[in-house]
C-alpha cells in the first residue's frame, strides 16, 4: 500500500511539469490559438473593419505603447532586479491577454521584439518586429470568449455576445457548428473594468485612480446611468467597434464643454526693461463624461 501511494505521488509530480510545459513557445502558435474564424469576418465584415482600425486592433503595436514599454524594459526591468519575463504579469495581461498561454521564453522574445521595434537603427528590422507583434493584438476572441464571463471560465470554442440564446443548444450558428451564448456580463461596465481598471476589484481611487474607480465613485453616485459601452460603442445599426476615446477629437468634443475668455494685455519683461504684448486666457471646462479626464 505504501508503495502504491508513493507511485501516485511520483505520478502527480510527473504530471505537473507536463501541464506547465504546455505553454506555447512561438508567436505563431499563440496567434493560432486565438485566431479569428474566416466565417466570422465574412458575416461581420463591417464590425471587423471597425475593430481593425481601433485601439484594440493595435493594442500592442500603437507607437505610444511600444515606446512606453521600451522605456519600462530598458530603464526599469533591465536596471532592476526584474526580468523581461515580468511583462507577463504587468503589462501584457491587458494588452495581450493571450499571454497567459505563453512560455516565459516567449514573453522574453516579445519583450525583445518591443525593443527592436522602437530602438533598432534598421527600419526593415523595426517594421518586421512590429509585424510579428501585430499578430497578438486584442481581437474578437479575447472579448467574445476569454473575457466574456464574470467567472473567467468560458465554454471552449463558444462565441459570447450581449444578445442571443441563453443556452448553447439554441445557437443560431448550428450549420457552422459555432456555439453562440448570451452573456449579459458583456453589457456591463464591469466587463470593461477587467482591463481598464487594472487593479484588484475593490481598491478605491485613493489607492488606484483609474477610469473605472472614477466612474464608480463620482459618476454613478451623482445619478449617472450609462455604461462604458453606451458611450464608447454607440452605433446606428450595431454596437460600434471603433472604441473611440480622448484621442479622437470629434468624440472628445462630446465629452467636454470648453469656454475660453481671452483679453489682451502687456507685461514688463524685467530682463530687458521693456513692455511685451501678451494675453490673459480664462479657461472653463465642464466634464460631461462618465469619469475623470484625461485618462489613458
Amino acid at each position: 500500500m505504501r508503495l502504491f501511494f508513493a507511485f501516485i505521488a511520483l505520478a502527480a509530480v510527473a504530471v505537473i511539469p507536463l501541464r506547465a510545459g504546455a505553454a506555447v513557445n512561438t508567436i505563431d502558435e499563440l496567434a493560432e490559438m486565438y485566431k479569428i474564424d474566416a466565417k466570422c469576418i465574412e458575416c461581420h465584415e463591417d464590425i471587423y473593419d471597425e475593430w481593425k482600425d481601433s485601439w484594440h486592433g493595435k493594442s500592442i503595436i500603437d507607437s505610444r505603447v511600444l515606446r512606453t514599454w521600451r522605456t519600462f524594459i530598458l530603464s526599469g526591468l533591465d536596471k532592476s532586479k526584474g526580468t523581461r519575463r515580468d511583462l507577463k504579469d504587468i503589462c501584457l495581461p491587458c494588452h495581450v491577454p493571450q499571454i497567459k498561454d505563453a512560455s516565459d521564453e516567449l514573453v522574453v522574445k516579445i519583450a525583445d521584439l518591443v525593443v527592436t521595434a522602437v530602438e533598432d537603427k534598421d527600419e526593415a528590422k523595426r517594421e518586421s518586429a512590429k509585424k510579428e507583434l501585430s499578430k497578438l493584438n486584442i481581437n474578437c476572441i479575447i472579448c467574445h470568449n476569454m473575457k466574456a464571463t464574470p467567472d473567467g471560465k468560458p465554454v471552449a470554442g463558444a462565441i459570447y455576445g450581449p444578445k442571443g440564446p441563453e443556452k448553447i443548444d439554441a445557437a443560431p450558428h448550428e450549420e457552422e457548428k459555432i456555439k453562440s451564448i448570451k452573456s449579459e456580463f458583456m453589457a456591463t461596465s464591469e466587463f470593461c473594468a477587467g482591463c481598464h481598471h487594472g487593479c484588484p476589484p475593490d481598491l478605491p481611487s485613493s489607492i488606484c485612480p483609474t477610469k473605472y474607480t472614477s466612474y464608480k465613485e463620482e459618476f454613478l453616485p451623482r445619478g449617472g446611468k450609462e455604461t462604458c459601452q453606451e458611450c464608447h460603442m454607440k452605433g446606428e445599426v450595431f454596437k460600434s467597434h471603433k472604441f473611440p476615446g480622448i484621442s479622437e477629437v470629434d468624440y472628445a468634443k462630446e465629452g467636454i464643454d470648453l469656454k475660453l475668455t481671452v483679453r489682451p494685455t502687456t507685461f514688463v519683461y524685467h530682463l530687458e526693461n521693456r513692455m511685451v504684448p501678451a494675453v490673459v486666457v480664462k479657461v472653463e471646462v465642464t466634464n460631461k463624461t462618465g469619469h475623470g479626464i484625461p485618462y489613458g
